[in-house]
């Protein structure tokens, strides 16, 4: 009696959760350290901006040649060599930032690691995860950002606040280096869905037309931009509406689990039904856009269901999208990613601070018109490339 095909390789899966995790890392505890990090370095709000715009800027640019490095060298080799960069970054964040300059260096490094990780990641579920649990693993995989996010979180009341902030740094490069162990020296064991074999020994292509995936990348960095002020503001416009800062906390601490839920059951939902298109996607967005219109002119009641909907709905669509850029690119689903990042991460890097220029100079209500206007956007975008898809 033969045994059952494999399904899933979580000897390769798993490791690039841990890739994703921890590349995200020095991004999100100069965010939960801000307050010591400003302190001991004499960094100014300006500056502090300035490493996390320099971290995403920096994954952007070298998104499309992390792509082509990553179907080069494969996913077991990619994963290794971001959580290399990774672990550099958060080791000279934690041991040698001692000025700005340095510090910038080193949030240069971390993003370069990020950028491949994440590509190197999306690669991975698609050589060692069948077509048909695909779904599910993408919205795993995608969950790994906000859990980034939370264990940054807990380390601001466990380390930041006893040890000191330069150990939360020293301890992940721990989780960056366990991640690298964690990751086999040969993928190919674990490949379940191998590359269609090349005709005549020509270079990989893309499924999708070139034009339409800068267009989903544009796209892409307006809903990322869009979700990613609702997760920076809304303790700040919770409070600003006479909400306390506990409460306030918890309601970001709820809305990152709708935010985290909605992947995995996104995930799930395609892979019971195997069908999913970009206009799922765009109705996703557009559901968020709700979520953002009553948080912004609902009062509290409004305030509280809206910013809900907003994180289910404007985070659970990444994981989705992702699957989809994969489906239509089996020869390069690396390269295609590497595109569509360079939106991504403009989008977290430019999105918060335009926001927050926008509170300040005008009002919260007008920075909420903003992040509308970027979601409706980015959903008419991407039903545009549905309806030009060959």
């Amino acid at each position: 009696m033969t045994s059952a095909p494999r399904q899933v390789a979580w000897r390769g899966v798993i490791p690039a959760f841990l890739t994703t995790t921890v590349g995200m890392l020095p991004g999100f505890l100069i965010a939960g350290f801000a307050v010591q990090i400003r302190a001991h370095l004499d960094l100014s709000l300006g500056g502090l901006g300035l490493m996390i715009g320099l971290f995403f800027g920096t994954a952007a640019i070298v998104s499309p040649a992390m792509g082509r490095l990553s179907e080069r060298a494969g996913w077991a080799v990619g994963l290794l060599i971001s959580t290399t960069f990774t672990a550099i970054s958060l080791g000279g964040i934690g041991w040698l930032a001692n000025s700005t300059p340095v510090l910038a260096v080193f949030y240069i490094i971390g993003g370069l690691g990020s950028s491949l990780g994440q590509i190197a990641s999306n690669l991975t579920v698609a050589r060692c995860v069948d077509p048909s649990r695909q779904g599910l693993v993408f919205g795993l995989r995608h969950a790994a950002v906000p859990t980034a996010a939370i264990l940054a979180g807990l380390a601001v009341p466990t380390i930041a606040l006893t040890v000191g902030w330069r150990w939360g740094f020293r301890g992940a490069v721990l989780l960056a280096l366990l991640a690298a162990l964690s990751i086999p020296r040969n993928g190919e064991p674990h490949t379940i869905n191998p590359p269609p074999p090349r005709k005549d020994g020509r270079p990989r292509t893309l499924g999708t037309p070139m034009p339409l995936l800068v267009i989903l990348s544009v796209a892409v960095g307006l809903g990322t931009g869009g979700i990613d002020t609702v997760s920076s503001f809304i303790v700040s416009y919770s409070v600003a509406e006479g909400v306390g800062e506990s409460a306030a906390g918890i309601l970001l601490a709820v809305g990152s689990v709708c935010g985290l839920a909605s992947r995995i059951v996104g995930g799930w939902l395609i892979d019971r039904k195997q069908h999913a298109d970009l206009s799922a996607v765009a109705a996703m967005i557009l559901i968020g856009v709700a979520g953002v219109v009553l948080l912004n002119i609902g009062g509290l009641p409004g305030l509280y269901l809206g910013a809900a909907i907003a994180f289910a709905a404007g985070w659970g669509w990444a994981g989705l999208f992702t699957f989809l850029i994969v489906k239509d690119n089996p020869e390069a689903p690396a390269m295609a990613s590497g595109i569509t990042q360079v939106g991504k991460y403009l989008g977290a890097a430019l999105g918060p601070p335009i926001f927050g220029s926008i509170a300040d100079r005008v009002s919260f209500a007008a920075a909420w018109w903003f992040t509308t206007t970027a979601f409706v956007l980015a959903a008419a975008l991407i039903l545009y490339v549905r309806n030009k898809r060959p």
